[in-house]
C-alpha cells in the first residue's frame, strides 16, 4: 500500500469517527443507592414518562438528598431526587440553590421524620418536647452524614433550641447501624427518615426489638416553610405496624412530621436563550408537571396499602399533640 492510500485509508477513518462519534450521553437523573426506593421505584416511572416523549435520560445512583442537590447545581440539565426539607436546609446555606434550581413537582408522595428509643426509655421519651429537653445529655445515632435523614437533623438543629445543644451525635454506615446502637444500649435515640410503609422489615425488627417510636413534631417543625410559603412539613397520622402484628405498646399510628419528595432540575434560564438545550429544558419541566400523579406512583401493593394508612389530622388532636410537646419540654427545663 503507497504512503498515499495509507494517508487516504487514515483519512477516510477519521472522518467516519468524526460524522458518526459517540453518542451524546443521556442526561441523569440522580436518586440514591441502588437498594433505596428512589432508585428502585420512582426512578423508572419518572425515566418512563420522559422516554415517552422523546427525552434520553438515564438513572444514576448517589449518596442521597445531598449529593442531588449538588449534582443539579453542576448539571442544570440533570434532575435530582430529594427531600423537601433537606432542599430548604440546602437553601439557607446556599442562596445560589434558591436562584438556579427549580422543583419540577413535589406532590408525588411523602417521607416521614421518626425516633426511636428502647423500652427502658420509652416513658420518659414519650414525645418530641422530651427528645429535645433532654438532648444535650442524650446519645443519639444516625446514618451516613451525608444522608437525608443526618441533613434532616441538621436542619431541626437550626431551629430548635434543645436539639442545637446535643453534641453526642454519632453518624454510622446506615440506618440500620443506627437503630442496633440503640438496641445494644451504644445509643438513646435513633433518628430516621422514609417512607411510612409498616411492610418495610425496618418496622417488623423495630416491633420485635420492643423500641419505642417516638413522635417528631411540634409548633417550630410545622413552621417551617420554603420557596413561595410552601410548608416545608405536614403533620400525618401513619401506622408503625404491619398487618397482622402487634406493636409490644400497643400503638398501632403516631403522628409525625413528613416531608414531600421533590423531583427538582436546573432552571431553564441558565442555558443560552433559544438553544435547544433551553427548550427542551423547558419543555422536560413542562412534561413531568403534566403527567398524571398515578403515572409517578408505584403501583406495588406496599405503596397503595400505604397511601390508604395515611390520614391527616384533625385539628383538635393536633393541637392536643403540640400541647403535650410543649409541656414536656417546659417541665424538663425549668
Amino acid at each position: 500500500m503507497t504512503i498515499l492510500t495509507k494517508s487516504w485509508v487514515a483519512g477516510a477513518a477519521m472522518a467516519a469517527a468524526v460524522i458518526s462519534g459517540p453518542s451524546l450521553a443521556a442526561n441523569p437523573i440522580y436518586t440514591g443507592g441502588e437498594s433505596g426506593s428512589y432508585f428502585g421505584s420512582f426512578g423508572p416511572l419518572l425515566l418512563e414518562t420522559l422516554k415517552t416523549e422523546f427525552f434520553d435520560y438515564e438513572l444514576k445512583t448517589s449518596a442521597g438528598s445531598g449529593e442531588n442537590i449538588e449534582q443539579v447545581l453542576n448539571n442544570p440539565r440533570a434532575i435530582g431526587m430529594t427531600q423537601t426539607d433537606v432542599l430548604a436546609y440546602k437553601s439557607a446555606q446556599n442562596p445560589a440553590i434558591a436562584e438556579k434550581v427549580a422543583i419540577i413537582r413535589n406532590d408525588v408522595t411523602n417521607e416521614c421524620l421518626y425516633a426511636v428509643t428502647d423500652e427502658a426509655n420509652a416513658e420518659r421519651l414519650d414525645n418530641w418536647g422530651a427528645v429535645t429537653g433532654y438532648a444535650r445529655r442524650l446519645r443519639f445515632a444516625l446514618g451516613p452524614e451525608a444522608s437525608g435523614s443526618a441533613q434532616t437533623f441538621k436542619l431541626l438543629q437550626t431551629f430548635e433550641e434543645g436539639l442545637a445543644q446535643a453534641n453526642k451525635v454519632n453518624y454510622m454506615g446506615s440506618t440500620d447501624e443506627a437503630i442496633d446502637a440503640v438496641i445494644n444500649g451504644e445509643a438513646d435515640v435513633a433518628f430516621f427518615v422514609q417512607f411510612p410503609d409498616p411492610s418495610n422489615p425496618r418496622f417488623e425488627r423495630l416491633n420485635d426489638a420492643k423500641m419505642a417510636f417516638v413522635p417528631v413534631v411540634d409548633r417550630a417543625i410545622l413552621r417551617q416553610r420554603f420557596a413561595d410559603g410552601e410548608r416545608a412539613y405536614v403533620p400525618l397520622e401513619v401506622k408503625v405496624t404491619s398487618a397482622g402484628l402487634l406493636n409490644w405498646r400497643g400503638v398501632e399510628k403516631i403522628v409525625t412530621a413528613c416531608t414531600p419528595l421533590a423531583y427538582i432540575t436546573g432552571r431553564p434560564d441558565q442555558l443560552p436563550e433559544g438553544s435547544d438545550a433551553r427548550l427542551d429544558q423547558e419543555e422536560m419541566i413542562q412534561t413531568v408537571r403534566s403527567a398524571p400523579l398515578e403515572a409517578l406512583q408505584p403501583s406495588a401493593g406496599w405503596f397503595q396499602s400505604m397511601l390508604d394508612e395515611l390520614a391527616e389530622v384533625s385539628e383538635q388532636g393536633m393541637e392536643k399533640a403540640l400541647q403535650a410537646v410543649e409541656e414536656a419540654r417546659e417541665r424538663i427545663t425549668e
